[in-house]
């Protein structure tokens, strides 16, 4: 037969004293206690109502005379959310409903000392465990998740004076590890290393500086060597990316970035140590092409763009920049060419285009900016050729093609 004592005083002493103070419920000073005692004498339950609203909020259960569980209800609803579990009057284990659905989520296992050994967690609340913490001397040295839900670990983290040191983690679920992350003795990430190849090793090496990346590293032929340098501002924008292309270790493409869109990329095709084609843009469209080819150190070739189509080309004749020649396009055609046949500069030549075919031409052979020379083209075959002969801008001499030959000539004013 179970006996029963009531009284109004502090719980005892050796059950509380075995919990942290920052897990323990704050009693008021008079909760009222409720002790059952069995057949020989010995506590074997006590029930306690610590807000004193009527209803009893800890459970400890014994067993010849040693605490062996205590639930505790600390929302005051009714139900426990917290479980001690005790061996020899020490506590063995803790576990917690952290979600409120009566059920634990989160487990602690404690040393002889007293101290945590291992925690599990339900993090999902699937009812399944999926991540294991081991400690050791109370501080964290590994800890695994499984982020899947196929009761594998994914992610495996390793301490080291309690903490972070490295972990590891099977990005595809499928048990073998692709991503190796590194930390500073303050627990800060410093560096990422990722197979994104799947073939053992890492091909994206990522580094950070107070946790924000700065450079990133990249094997994107899987060769063990890197071909790609990419490189970012405090807020973590890309700012600039180097570029290997044919494996020799040296960068041949040079990329800017601004607020993390691309503005500007530098090549060198020709392998010779500096960039010398240049690509432009604005807000992710290519607006400007240049080239430098033969060392000018300007562009002798300048090409615009729209909407992604070519609209303009200027070819230079000189490091000087004297012009030789503008071309304009439309719809990726064609449409006019203007030419400095003598290579001053001066545009003497324009010649006009349909659907892309030659058309017309107009030439100004005596540099009074007006032109004395008119061809006509039909499926960019000449057909007619018109001559100002005495510069007065009124046609003097004609001549027919056909077949590309000359037909015939006609003589429309005497000179």
């Amino acid at each position: 037969m179970v006996k029963r004592i009531i009284f109004y005083g502090f719980l005892l002493v050796g059950a509380f004293s075995l919990f942290p103070p920052s897990v323990l419920p704050q009693p008021k000073p008079k909760p009222k206690i409720v002790v059952f005692y069995d057949d020989k004498g010995q506590i074997a339950r006590q029930e306690a109502d610590t807000n004193e609203d009527g209803k009893v909020d800890i459970w400890t259960y014994y067993e010849d005379g040693q605490v062996t569980r205590q639930e505790e209800d600390r929302d005051f609803d009714g139900k426990p959310e917290v479980w001690f579990y005790f061996l020899a009057g020490k506590l063995d284990k803790q576990a917690i409903d952290s979600n409120k659905d009566g059920e634990p989520d989160v487990w602690y296992f404690f040393d002889t000392a007293g101290q945590v050994a291992r925690i599990w967690k339900d993090t999902d609340f699937n009812k399944k465990v999926d991540l294991w913490a081991y400690y050791e001397i109370g501080k964290p040295v590994r800890s695994e998740q499984d982020l899947n839900g196929d009761g594998k670990p994914d992610r495996f983290v390793y301490f080291k004076e309690g903490k972070i040191d490295r972990s590891e983690e099977a990005l595809k679920r499928d048990g073998r590890i692709s991503l190796w992350s590194y930390y500073n003795a303050e627990g800060e990430l410093v560096r990422e290393e990722e197979d994104t190849k799947g073939i053992g090793r890492p091909t994206v090496i990522s580094y950070y500086e107070r946790e924000k990346l700065v450079r990133k590293e990249e094997d994107t032929k899987g060769v063990g060597r890197i071909d790609v340098w990419s490189y970012y501002d405090q807020e973590g924008n890309l700012i600039k990316k180097d570029a290997d292309r044919d494996g020799d270790g040296k960068p041949e493409v040079w990329a800017t970035y601004e607020h993390g869109e691309l503005v500007k990329q530098e090549e060198d095709p020709g392998k010779t140590g500096k960039p010398t084609v240049a690509y432009f843009f604005s807000q992710g469209k290519l607006i400007r092409k240049e080239e430098d080819s033969k060392g000018w150190g300007r562009p002798e070739v300048i090409e615009y763009y729209e909407a992604d189509q070519i609209v303009k080309r200027e070819e230079f004749a000189s490091r000087e920049g004297r012009l030789a020649s503008v071309t304009s396009y439309k719809g990726g055609k064609t449409e006019k060419r203007e030419v400095s046949t003598k290579g001053d500069g001066r545009l003497d030549l324009t010649e006009l285009y349909e659907n892309g075919q030659l058309a017309k031409s107009l030439a100004d052979t005596n540099g009074d900016g007006k032109p004395d020379v008119w061809i006509y083209y039909k499926d960019s075959e000449k057909v007619v050729q018109e001559e100002d002969l005495d510069f007065d801008g009124l046609v003097d001499v004609r001549y027919r093609f056909e077949g590309g030959r000359l037909a015939a000539k006609e003589v429309l004013r005497e000179q």
